[in-house]
């Protein structure tokens, strides 16, 4: 029997955390983790990425998102 995770039909990554890696005056760097299992050949599998998010602090307190990239955490 196929898994419902695999390369064509992926699963939805779980959302594991955030953690601000930055915080200045001005700037606010932010990772939000994530990890997709997934069933291979009757073998869980788990991969791990993050998303990292930059964001120029406005004088009024908002957030305004300048990058948005992904990585693996290795």
């Amino acid at each position: 029997m196929k898994s419902p995770n695999s390369p064509k039909n992926p699963a939805a990554p779980v959302p594991l955390g955030d953690h601000d890696v930055y915080e200045d005056e001005t700037t606010l760097v932010n990772r939000l983790y994530y990890a997709v299992p997934s069933f291979e050949g009757g073998k869980f599998h788990c991969a791990f990425f993050y998303e990292e998010n930059t964001f120029r602090k406005e004088e009024n307190g908002e957030l305004t998102l300048l990058t948005s990239t992904r990585g693996v955490e290795g």
